[in-house]
């Protein structure tokens, strides 16, 4: 019961972690701030998304490994001329859900494989265990711990990418 009213407030939380922010309003020489970064640039008759590779005087240097319309804007360096290019989204990313995520993996994960270990491969009940099959017990344990841990961080992960909106002042 403990870890199920646990679990209601974590994730009661988590709508509180996914909201947005406003747009960032960003002159061109100071978009560097994008570079090295993951964005997703909008263009007429579609999108890209890729790595922004340089800043230039004229242009953004994207590469593109995602793109809404293959045959306009192909995978691979697309230089996006600065006059086309007055919004886009960069990625960021919190930690606040791989922290609260992969606790909550970890407390679940290793009350469940405890609670395999001794009830399901071990057969006890609620005063005696057989206690003839401890190496499968302890790997049951320790493998379905593992899994709630890892299962906790992917899913933290997924939650804390984050698109920020970048609106490009004249």
């Amino acid at each position: 019961m403990r870890n199920l009213a646990i679990g209601v407030a974590i994730l009661s939380i988590l709508p509180l972690l996914a909201e947005g922010a406003e747009a960032m309003h960003v002159k061109w020489e100071n978009l560097s701030m994008v570079q090295g970064k993951t964005v997703r640039v909008f263009l007429p008759g579609g999108f890209v998304t890729g790595k922004a590779s340089a800043v230039e005087s004229d242009a953004l240097a994207v590469d593109v490994k995602k793109t809404s319309d293959v045959k306009t804007y192909p995978k691979g360096m697309l230089r996006v001329p600065r006059e086309k290019l007055h919004r886009l989204e960069m990625q960021t990313k919190g930690k606040t859900g791989r922290i609260v995520l992969t606790s909550l993996g970890t407390v679940l994960g290793i009350s469940g494989g405890l609670a395999t270990a001794a009830f399901g491969v071990e057969g006890c009940d609620i005063f005696t265990c057989r206690n003839d099959r401890p190496i499968a017990a302890g790997a049951a344990w320790i493998g379905i711990a593992a899994a709630g841990v890892a299962g906790g961080y992917f899913a933290g992960n997924a939650l804390d990418k984050r698109w920020a909106a970048i609106e490009i002042l004249p």
